[in-house]
């Protein structure tokens, strides 16, 4: 539920009745495809269309895409969020929008596995700097720039369920012009860490990583490689977590709604999420991997960000923050 707004005065959009009314199908067939709680459709008018007509405010049409960076800790609802929104400012704002995940981005597991084999095995597990093709990234985002009109690209779809890219002709089309990209991940934004390395933050880091060979080898990716791949951001949103404590809760409750709904997922949701299902101990163990720089972003994240969405521990927005305009 949204309960407070700021910087920003919504009352002044002057947006009409009828388009919220007209939306509202649009964004619970969202909202049921993707298995959320349908009961976040009641956000439409304070959370969803205000910042999707925010958004379109801010679309430079004819001048290439708008390159918007959603960040947030896991399980924090960045894939809902990007869906809705990209489906309001489509249905009803005519803008070509697209949602490209940080997920599909990917290295090939052939790849993975081969850095993992010459620095730390630790890169065998997907998720942190390192794990994903930044050079093909970025020639997807300058052929998505340059993308006209009638002309179609595919972007890379990767399957969890195998652990690699799923082939070709599977990926998703994008037909041009592009208006909107919605791009959504963990660590989407993420600036390097400039705690002390030295030091292991918790079990897996001093059982894997004693030397500190794998944290610090992400450290330079974000350093240099993705701090490219984020200078192609323009707006920076953020999904500010309460505590990193709430964020394994958060991501044990999508475990469990995989584990409810395992027979019945199909078509989209088959395409963002492992069928594998994982016990309580095992995801304590695989969120080590993320903990140190979860914990940087939700210190840094909240002054860096362009827009910040505060979250309670329900992952309800409590809060939005939107840059003061000039």
């Amino acid at each position: 539920m949204f309960k407070q707004q700021s910087d920003f005065d919504f009352v002044n959009l002057s947006m009409p009745d009828t388009l919220s009314h007209r939306l509202r199908f649009e964004v619970e067939q969202t909202l049921s495809c993707l298995y959320a709680d349908a009961a976040l459709v009641d956000q439409m008018d304070r959370l969803y269309l205000p910042f999707s007509y925010w958004l379109s405010q801010k679309a430079h049409a004819g001048q290439g895409p708008l390159i918007v960076g959603v960040g947030g800790a896991q399980g924090c609802g960045k894939t809902t969020f990007c869906s809705v929104v990209s489906r309001i400012l489509n249905k009803g704002f005519d803008l070509n929008c697209v949602v490209i995940s940080l997920d599909d981005l990917y290295s090939t597991q052939h790849d993975r596995m081969k850095f993992a084999s010459q620095t730390s095995p630790m890169f065998a597990v997907r998720g942190v700097p390192g794990t994903h093709d930044v050079r093909f990234a970025l020639s997807l985002f300058d052929r998505l720039h340059n993308l006209k009109e009638g002309e179609v690209m595919k972007f890379p779809c990767f399957d969890k369920s195998i652990d690699d890219r799923k082939s070709v002709h599977l990926w998703k089309e994008v037909q041009g012009p592009v208006d909107v990209v919605l791009f959504e991940g963990w660590c989407v934004g993420a600036p390097p860490m400039t705690d002390v390395m030295s030091s292991p933050m918790n079990a897996l880091e001093k059982e894997k990583d004693a030397q500190g060979i794998w944290r610090n080898k992400v450290n330079q990716f974000l350093e240099e490689d993705y701090k490219t791949l984020f200078s192609k951001i323009d707006l920076m949103a953020w999904m500010q977590a309460p505590s990193y404590d709430v964020v394994y809760h958060w991501r044990n409750k999508q475990e469990r709604m995989l584990e409810s709904h395992l027979h019945d997922i199909h078509g989209i949701l088959l395409d963002t999420i492992d069928l594998k299902v994982m016990s309580s101990t095992e995801l304590k163990e695989f969120m080590q991997y993320y903990e140190r720089l979860t914990r940087h972003m939700l210190a840094v994240m909240p002054n860096r960000a362009d827009v910040l969405f505060t979250l309670s521990d329900k992952q309800e927005v409590m809060s939005m923050r939107f840059p003061v305009e000039h």
